[in-house]
C-alpha cells in the first residue's frame, strides 16, 4: 500500500515538472523575443531602415513564427505589386517559437495626421513598425502558452521603447 502512494506521488511530481518545463520555455521565449525588439529597434535607427514584425500563426505541421521584413517604396515604379512592398530582411532569420506559444500584437490608438506614406499606416500595413527615424507604430504584446496568458503584457511606446512590467 505505502508503494502505492509513494508511485502516485512519484507520478502526480514527475507530471507536474513536465509542465513548468513547459511554461518555463514559454517564459524563456518571451524574453528572447524583447531581445529581439530591442535589437530591430536599435538597427533600424542605426541604418534608416523602416522594418515590420511579421507573424505567422500555428498550423498542424508548423509552430507560430515570426520575421522581420523591410519596407521598399515602391511609388517610382510603374507598376506597384503590392506584395513586394514587404521583403524578408535576410540578416533577421525566422524565429520559430515552442509547441503551444504565440504571443498577439495589438495596436495601440495613434493620430498620424501629418503621415505621408499611407502605405505604412493603413489598415493592411502591419501592427509593429520600426519607421527608421526612431519612432515606432506602439503596440501591446500578449505572450499566451496553451491561450493562457505568460507574463504581463509587453508595451511598444511610439518612441520604441520597451515597457515589459504593468
Amino acid at each position: 500500500m505505502v508503494v502505492i502512494v509513494i508511485i502516485a506521488i512519484l507520478a502526480s511530481l514527475i507530471l507536474l515538472n513536465i509542465s513548468g518545463v513547459d511554461q518555463r520555455k514559454a517564459m524563456q521565449a518571451r524574453e528572447f523575443f524583447i531581445l529581439d525588439l530591442k535589437k530591430i529597434n536599435k538597427e533600424s535607427v542605426d541604418q534608416s531602415r523602416i522594418f515590420a514584425l511579421l507573424t505567422h500563426n500555428a498550423t498542424d505541421v508548423a509552430p507560430f513564427s515570426y520575421e522581420l521584413a523591410e519596407y521598399h517604396d515602391l511609388r517610382a515604379q510603374t507598376v506597384i505589386q503590392e506584395d513586394k512592398k514587404w521583403q524578408p530582411y535576410s540578416e533577421f532569420p525566422v524565429r520559430v517559437l515552442p509547441e503551444r506559444v504565440a504571443f498577439n500584437i495589438e495596436s495601440v490608438d495613434q493620430n498620424y495626421q501629418n503621415a505621408t506614406q499611407q502605405d505604412l499606416i493603413n489598415q493592411q500595413a502591419p501592427k509593429l513598425i520600426w519607421f527608421g527615424n526612431g519612432e515606432v507604430k506602439p503596440v501591446r504584446i500578449q505572450f499566451y502558452f496553451e491561450q493562457n496568458p505568460v507574463g504581463d503584457p509587453i508595451e511598444v511606446d511610439h518612441l520604441g521603447n520597451i515597457n515589459e512590467n504593468q
